[in-house]
Parts: C-alpha cells; structure tokens; sequence
C-alpha cells in the first residue's frame, strides 16, 4: 500500500477523555440569571472586584455632588445658632439640590453609562448571554436597573445628609423629626425619577457604540446640544414673536427633571427658565423620557446582532 493510501485510511482524528461531567445542581432559569446580571452590572459600576482605578471615577464624583450636602452637616450648629439671631443664611434644599449640582450627575452618567453596555459589544460576548434562558430585553432591562440604582444611591445620600443637618439645627430632636420627614419624603419619588431618565438616556445612547470613548462623546454632544439649543431657540423666537418656543424646554433633560422635582415639592418652578409652563407638565415631560429611551435601548438589543 502506498504512503497516500495509508495516510487516507488513517483515522482523522483522537478522541481524549477529559473527565467532564454533566451539571447535576439546580437549574435556577431566567429570574435568576436577571438577578446575577444586575448585581455584577451594579458591582462593576462602583468598579467592586475590579482594580483601584476603577473605583476612581464613580466615588470621586459621587463624593463631589454629595459634599455640599455634608459641609451642610457638619456645620449644622452654626447654622442653628444663626438662625436663632435672626440671620437666614443660604441653605441647600431638597428641591433644588439636584439642579444646582447636576454636573456632576450628567460626568457620573458620561463615564459609567458606557462602561455597563459597551464592553460586551466590544469583546462580543453578548451570544454568551442570548443563548442562555435570558431574553434580549431581560439584559437590557437588568442593565438599566443597575445604573438606575447606583444613581439612586449617589442621588440620595445627600437628601440623607440634609434631612440630618434640618433636624440637628432644632432642639428638640425626636419633634424635628417628625416636623422634617413629611418635607423629605417627596425626595423618594423625585430621586427615582432622575435616576430613571437619566440612566434611561444614557445607556440607550451609549449602546450605539462598542467603544467607550465615543459612547462618551455622543453623551457629552447630547446633553450639551438638549441644554443649549432650546435657549437659542427662544432667544430668536422671542424676537420672532414664536409663541412655542418655550415649550422646547420641556425637552432639555435637566430642566425638566428640575422641574418635576418642584412638583412633587409643591413648590412653583424654581429654576430659571424663559418659560410660562408649571412645574405640572415637566413631570410628564420627564415620564415620556424615561419610557421613550427605555423603548429604544430595548429596540436596539432586540436587532443587535449576537
């Protein structure tokens, strides 16, 4: 038999007995799988099991937007004293805490909103995730409850900090207390809403790339354009004559989760606006936002290719 011959008989290929074994424990399925996503997205977002430089960025600016509220705090007993001799000095509110430090809010979304969605478009690793009992808009939706929750968290420590200082300037603590909560409790529900819409916009947009750094950058552009271009706006249409212009406002995402938070406070617009809306509709405005960019982040996982 010739060397061809022998060598087309022979067999193709070895088979090894690698010892693996088939999975015997309990199967927990796809609520299970939903709870592991999110944990590990929230874990990842604060940079836990991750390198120091990691944990950097989210505690930095979180530590930022939370520290008038603490300076607050820990200056409470000069603020009470100056109260009692008459002076009213200029205190951070609950209402209008988030307007005057949402800078910091939108730098916390533009670096963590990329990190929680582009790196498994990057490294391709979303089949991993599709062919198991989770669904598509299970992954998106788990992802946008992690950022939602640590926004939460970062949104709410300083409402903590504050309702502490208010009930440490009286001197009846245990009364404070009940004087203070009522005035509080409309953080609850205005937090989430900031959390919701914001962490809606930004993973939906962010998903568009696998890049971190231009997810970043299409972050930035959006917000700074939906900030200026209603201003400009009104600027020549009030010289127009343009009785809809202010209504553009109504689009802008601070300005309209600043205006849903003096909502649910009771109390009239606060921020400055060139406009003649209530507070009413920027609460509606913020709700149309969160269930329109939910939707496409869920659109765009339902035809991303995996």
């Amino acid at each position: 038999m010739s060397a061809g011959n022998r060598a087309a008989s022979s067999a193709a290929g070895n088979i090894y007995d690698l010892g693996y074994r088939h999975y015997e424990g309990k199967r927990l399925g796809r609520i299970s799988a939903i709870w592991s996503l999110y944990v590990d997205s929230l874990r990842g977002i604060w940079g836990f099991g991750r390198q120091m430089s990691a944990k950097a960025a989210p505690f930095i600016l979180a530590g930022l937007y939370a520290f008038p509220a603490f300076i607050q705090l820990a200056f409470s007993s000069l603020i009470a004293a100056n109260v009692q001799n008459g002076e009213s000095p200029d205190l951070f509110a609950y209402h209008n805490y988030f307007t005057g430090l949402a800078f910091f809010v939108i730098l916390f979304c533009v670096a963590q909103a990329p990190e929680v969605v582009c790196r498994d478009q990057r490294y391709q690793v979303l089949p991993l995730y599709f062919t198991r009992a989770m669904h598509r808009t299970d992954y998106a939706l788990a992802r946008l409850a992690s950022l939602a929750t640590a926004l939460f968290l970062m949104l709410a420590v300083p409402m903590v900090a504050l309702f502490i200082g208010q009930v440490l300037q009286k001197p009846d603590t245990f009364g404070a207390i009940g004087t203070e909560l009522p005035k509080a409790l409309p953080a609850i529900p205005a937090t989430l809403l900031i959390a919701l819409s914001m962490s809606a916009i930004s993973l939906a947009l962010s998903s568009y790339s696998p890049r971190r750094a231009y997810a970043a950058i299409g972050l930035v552009a959006y917000f700074l354009l939906m900030e200026a271009v209603p201003a400009i706006v009104y600027a020549v249409g009030h010289e127009a004559g343009w009785t809809w212009a202010d209504k553009l406002e109504l689009m802008t995402p601070i300005n309209s989760l600043g205006g849903a938070t003096d909502w649910f406070f009771g109390h009239k617009l606060g921020i400055e606006l060139p406009t003649t809306i209530d507070a009413g509709p920027y609460v509606l405005a913020a709700l149309v936002s969160v269930i329109f960019f939910s939707s496409i982040l869920m659109f765009r996982y339902r035809r991303i290719a995996a």
